[in-house]
């Protein structure tokens, strides 16, 4: 069981608590349980500063299409969505109140390597990256790895839910690093030695290595129609757009030849020549004096707070979201000089 999005809605984001289900064909397939609408929050309730409970609107309607599941299953399914104040003060106590440390189970070697044969490369490059943060996967790709089984039994729509999530972790300067590992582009610049620096390469063809490693994902079954959501479009599946526009318009904006120095540093850190710092402030909801005021890690935690908040899949603007990142990274280098 997980929470979902709608991808499909173009007006607002809708969230759905969906499960994973094997069909006739072995294939594994995703069904919509129960609505949530624009906040899952509004189905948590909350006793004081340290016990909550999910509406039991939520569990009648699983009761009654049969849905058999543990609690803590659903508790864990929304602790995403808990206020963080008062997830912060539960964690503090050791998470969730009643969870108790469940071993994994052991497997040999040869017993993993067959059990994750199935999984996507794509999927294992995402995994391995937000584990490790390291561009050059290459050795622990070929090697069976534990926590790879959570990769198993889940429809395609679960995977991608699950990975949205884990990529809310991800800060602003590891995003560029995690695109060109994900999509495999060092192996476009093998044999070079600097093949896992993506800041050393040709801007014009990483872009077409890219786009053409993206359109091949698109168009590849083993990943899209396994438990896929109907895309509702022709072009680009909703579960790549966000990919798409992550690297045109707020990560690879680095120098190209040709450019002067000075046309490059307009191009990496500021969307208009006009731009002031009174903008950016503006757009990170700060004052001057409380900007000068902060650290460089007091400043990184208020991005990531407002980031929760502004991000495309919690309800904002897609362009709002992006001019909020080129924001941070002009004045996050004021704060590093």
């Amino acid at each position: 069981m997980y929470i979902g999005l709608d991808r499909s809605s173009q007006s607002s984001t809708l969230y759905c608590l969906r499960h994973s289900f094997k069909g006739e064909g072995g294939a594994w397939h995703s069904k919509d349980l129960f609505e949530l609408g624009e906040d899952p929050e509004n189905f948590i309730e909350y006793l004081d500063e340290r016990a909550f409970y999910i509406s039991p609107e939520v569990e009648q309607a699983l009761a009654e299409q049969g849905i058999k599941y543990e609690y803590s299953e659903l508790e864990e399914v929304f602790w995403p969505f808990i206020d963080p104040f008062i997830r912060q003060t539960l964690e503090a106590f050791g998470g969730l109140e009643g969870r108790k440390y469940r071993r994994p189970k052991r497997y040999s070697r040869d017993k993993l390597l067959k059990m994750q044969g199935s999984i996507h490369l794509f999927d294992k490059r995402r995994f391995i990256f937000l584990k490790y943060l390291q561009i050059d996967t290459d050795s622990l790709l070929q090697r069976p790895l534990p926590f790879l089984n959570q990769l198993l039994e889940k429809s395609r729509d679960e995977i991608e839910n699950m990975f949205d999530l884990m990529e809310l972790d991800l800060k602003p300067w590891e995003m560029r690093g995690y695109l060109y590992a994900i999509f495999g582009l060092p192996e476009r610049f093998a044999p070079r030695l600097s093949r896992f620096i993506p800041e050393v390469q040709d801007q014009d063809m990483m872009d077409s290595y890219f786009l053409d490693e993206l359109c091949k994902l698109n168009r590849d079954a083993s990943y899209i129609d396994q438990g896929a959501r109907p895309a509702g479009a022709v072009w680009l599946h909703p579960y790549l757009r966000k990919y798409l526009f992550q690297y045109f318009d707020s990560v690879f904006r680095g120098p190209r030849p040709g450019r002067s120095f000075q046309e490059n540093q307009n191009r990496a850190w500021r969307p208009s020549a006009s731009a002031s710092d009174t903008n950016e402030l503006n757009i990170m909801d700060l004052d001057l004096e409380t900007f000068n005021r902060m650290t460089e890690k007091d400043f990184i935690r208020h991005f990531r707070k407002m980031a929760q908040k502004l991000h495309p899949d919690k309800g904002g603007s897609h362009e709002k979201f992006i001019r909020f990142q080129q924001a941070f990274n002009i004045l996050l280098l004021k704060k590093k000089w």
